[in-house]
């Protein structure tokens, strides 16, 4: 039961993270790129030797054209309550196949069905911007001005490109069709950045007042300050899902959301043409789609190949099992490392990959608060928490120990610093090892010989798992009480700063690693962490990043080696989840993002004789 509650919690804190990110060469051309040479970095223990085939005869590729027709079935766990492409955070699945972004992720740089050029798996969020092509964007390309502290990001908006017709749908009637042209992309900036309560308004202010032009009958550029550009790449690029203006104009206007699903229309390879609340979505493939099959036996073929697409809402996780078990639904992602050999054991010939983590969760010290303020303390509590421990009993010692500040991922791997890195410090790698002498010294040495009391904001469902990290801390003489409250709750106390401890919070997220948002900002649910070194490198960081994103990640990782020895945090053991679908979904290998949304779909076709003969 423990184990349950605890998956619950890091899984939870993992798609929280659907949100932000980086940058590589200051050039995207369509399907051109030059992948990025890949480093060679320690990696964190992987899984069995038997899910390591597994995944290896996922990918094999297969000479077999691939087959128009059939419909997909998915699962998601959340009711879908936002419709609005600008809002956010968008309702699962549904909005990343009916609306396109500036840009995303370059399906030929994946797996691709075994044909791609693997400098990537996409199979969790990656927001890696020399993986990234031009969508509705035919090219994205930005410039630095020192001299004059401005940045430049000019969009090419490619020709042809016309909103799916419905003719069942009021909204759809609206666009008719009509191509989408640089005056739309400008249109649907300006929205997301300019209106109050907008997900972008919110997390990026600079964008407010950025200079959105038209310079050009298909070119947009945008002129931000310097210290902006990083994130105009990231947020306009890649959280901007573009519709026709003329849907918000009639039922939300400019500063309204709307909530409506049927006033979704967009340019993707699907079609939402039906929501039922409480049980699922269907969506219908778009005839007037413009993307091209770009790699594999199917080059050249227009996309998609599948007939449509349906979401059921399955909000418990043993019947979404249960689904999928019975070939009722076709994949899904997030099963636990408890429950995987049972699923593989129940559903022979079912496939499954590993679903890398994006972040993971901390416990953070109010850096501001005695005891705290002292990094003997600090040091100590780390010495306290028998990481590994904690590693074997609950995720079967399959779990990632060196979370802080962020997870291993192999796309990110320029930047990760592991243990084991001759170069991490030996004053932080003795932290990550359990030593409560050691700890009972060190508080001695602080002034708290006989240990303190504290207490930590924390979940319901935190409970049990955070009574084993207390039942540690009490053998150096650290006495903590939980102070429970809900997740409205705990996020104002958090942010106010009025803790001693937050735990079950969350550090960086992979995707938007350099801008250090649990380090670098005004958010006090951080552990109040003020940090002059931290501030300087992170500026450092993305200045680098926005000429050169491989080389902006080997600056955070030489800032890492200072972050890690200041002992911010507690960190908590994560381990990955697994991707599970069945071999009819042909040309499929656990991909969940390509890119920055769920937009794999228009690749992969149905193979229903594969179903039937296996008594599906």
């Amino acid at each position: 039961m423990t184990k349950k509650i605890v998956w619950l919690v890091v899984s939870s804190l993992m798609v929280l993270s659907l949100g932000v990110a980086a940058c590589g060469p200051a050039a995207v051309e369509e399907k051109k790129q030059t992948p990025a040479t890949e480093q060679k970095t320690q990696t964190p223990k992987v899984e069995d030797k038997k899910q390591a085939v597994v995944e290896k005869e996922a990918v094999k590729p297969t000479p077999e054209a691939p087959k128009y027709g059939g419909t997909l079935t998915l699962v998601q766990g959340t009711e879908a309550t936002r419709w609005d492409t600008h809002a956010l955070p968008t309702p699962g699945y549904m909005l990343g196949m009916t609306n396109e972004l500036p840009w995303n992720g370059d399906w030929t740089l994946g797996l691709a069905g075994g044909y791609g050029a693997g400098k990537t798996d996409w199979r969790s969020l990656y927001y890696v911007f020399d993986l990234f092509t031009g969508d509705v964007a035919e090219s994205v390309k930005w410039s630095v001005d020192t001299e004059k502290e401005t940045g430049t990001l000019i969009y090419q908006i490619r020709r042809g490109i016309h909103y799916a017709v419905n003719p069942a749908s009021e909204a759809s009637r609206l666009a008719a069709g009509r191509e989408l042209t640089a005056d739309d992309v400008i249109s649907n900036i300006k929205r997301a950045s300019t209106t109050p309560g907008f997900f972008m308004y919110n997390v990026v202010p600079e964008l407010r007042t950025a200079n959105i032009t038209k310079t050009g009958p298909w070119e947009v550029t945008v002129k931000v300050p310097l210290n902006a550009l990083i994130g105009a790449v990231n947020w306009i690029s890649g959280k901007v899902q573009i519709m026709p203006p003329e849907v918000w104009q009639k039922y939300g206007g400019t500063t309204a959301e709307m909530s409506d699903w049927k006033v979704v229309v967009g340019s993707g390879p699907f079609i939402l043409t039906e929501y039922v609340p409480g049980s699922a979505a269907t969506l219908v493939k778009n005839s007037n789609y413009w993307l091209k099959d770009p790699i594999g036996p199917g080059k050249g073929n227009q996309l998609p190949y599948l007939d449509g697409v349906r979401v059921l809402i399955i909000p418990d996780a043993s019947t979404r099992q249960a689904a999928l078990r019975t070939g009722k639904i076709d994949m899904m992602y997030g099963t636990t490392w408890e429950d995987a050999p049972q699923m593989r054991k129940t559903a022979p010939g079912i496939l499954d990959a590993e679903q890398p983590l994006v972040r993971a969760p901390v416990i953070f010290m109010n850096n501001q608060r005695a005891p705290f303020t002292d990094i003997r303390v600090r040091r100590a509590m780390m010495l306290a928490t028998d990481l590994e421990t904690i590693n074997k009993g609950f995720f079967g010692g399959l779990a990632q120990i060196n979370t802080w500040p962020y997870v291993y991922a192999k796309s990110y791997a320029d930047l990760y610093l592991a243990l084991d890195d001759p170069e991490f410090p030996k004053s932080a790698r003795e932290l990550y090892t359990y030593n409560p002498t050691k700890a009972k010294q060190l508080l001695a040495e602080a002034g708290y010989p006989n240990g303190f009391k504290t207490s930590a904001l924390l979940l319901s469902t935190d409970v049990d798992y955070y009574s084993i990290i207390k039942d540690q801390w009490t053998k150096v003489g650290v006495e903590l009480e939980f102070k429970v409250r809900d997740t409205g709750a705990k996020r104002v106390l958090a942010q106010a700063g009025d803790y001693d401890l937050n735990a079950s919070a969350s550090n960086n997220p992979l995707d938007n690693w350099y801008l250090g948002s649990a380090l670098d900002t005004a958010d006090k649910s951080n552990g109040n962490i003020v940090d002059p070194v931290i501030k300087k490198g992170y500026q450092d960081v993305r200045g680098a990043a926005i000429v050169d994103m491989r080389e902006g990640m080997r600056k955070m990782k030489e800032l890492t080696k200072y972050i890690v020895d200041q002992a911010y945090v507690v960190p908590v053991p994560a381990v990955a989840t697994r991707t599970f679908w069945w071999p009819w979904l042909r040309n499929y290998s656990g991909e969940q993002f390509v890119g920055i949304s769920y937009n794999w779909q228009q690749f992969v076709w149905y193979d229903d004789a594969l179903k039937k003969s296996m008594g599906y």
